[in-house]
This record gives structure tokens, sequence and C-alpha cells, in this order.
């Protein structure tokens, strides 16, 4: 057989096996491509590599859960939506300026990613800026930073460029 021939043969059987094994779905407003029927959020994946790769932190910062912030914080989360927002435990924090950015979880709610912001006399959850629950299928910390973001647009994109998720159910 001919060497052209071979090839060619060659490329329209991957491309056979390939369009009988993948496909590429449109989804609220996204893509995904579907691999033996998992969805898997190619654009979502990108997004966060190039995230870690190019964001700058030196601006926001990490707050350990025993702060005085991290307190005023918990307080504030606890206190948005009781009865069950009262067992809202800290999985981490990052503050920038007077803004912060909580992970919680709670004993019968899914975790939550919480943007609260800081005035000389309290701190305060951001009404709408709130994610909980799972993304799937789309890729979480990407996700969240854009849902987070476009409801906050006045919260530092450094410090959403610089969440990433603590829960399991987020990676």
């Amino acid at each position: 057989m001919k060497k052209h021939v071979a090839i060619t043969l060659l490329l329209l059987t991957t491309l056979g096996v390939l369009k009988a094994h993948v496909d590429i779905e449109r989804q609220d407003g996204g893509f995904f491509l579907t691999y033996q029927g998992q969805k898997h959020d190619v654009v979502g994946a990108l997004s966060n590599q190039m995230n870690s790769a190019l964001r700058q932190c030196s601006s926001s910062q990490s707050i350990g859960v025993n702060t005085p912030a991290a307190k005023l914080a918990l307080a504030a989360i606890q206190n948005f939506s009781p009865p069950d927002s009262q067992q809202a435990q800290l999985l981490g924090l990052l503050q920038q300026d007077d803004w912060l950015l909580a992970e919680v979880k709670f004993t019968s709610l899914n975790p939550a990613v919480v943007l609260l912001k800081m005035t000389s006399e309290r701190v305060s959850v951001v009404e709408g800026a709130v994610w909980s629950g799972s993304t799937a299928p789309w890729a979480s910390a990407p996700f969240i930073r854009r849902y987070i973001s476009e409801r906050a647009p006045k919260a530092p994109a450094a410090l959403m460029a610089c969440f990433e998720p603590a829960s399991a159910l987020f990676k």
C-alpha cells in the first residue's frame, strides 16, 4: 500500500473513532467535551490553569480561621440565614482590603463560598454573592469565581482569582 493511502486511511479511521466516542455539547451557554457519556469542562479546566499561572495574589492574603476577622466573618455567615447557617464552619478565608471571601461547610447544607464586605461597624454578607451546591459538570473554581464576580462587580478581581476551593464537593 502506498504511503499517502495509508496515511489517509489512518486519518479517516481516527476521525471516525473520535466521532463515535467524542462529542462537543452545548449546555447553558457553554461547551463540554463529552467522552463515553461523561461531560468534561475543557474550557473551565484551561481557564483554571491560566488563572493559576497568571494571577497576582500579593494583594490578597489568607486569614487564619481563629483570627478576629475570621470570627466576625463566621458570625455574619451564621446569622445570614438561620437556623441551618448557624452550623457554619470556616474552611478558608481570603482578604483583600475590606473584602473577604469565605468558604464554609455546614452540617445540613452544601458547602458554600460567600463574599463579605467589612465596614467600620460590621462584617456583612454581600447580597446575592453566595454560591452553594455542586457546579457539575462545570469546573468548580472558575465557575464560582465567575458567578460571584458577576453578582459583585465591585469586588477585587485579584481576590476572586486567588480563590482555590477546599471542599471536596468543589474539587
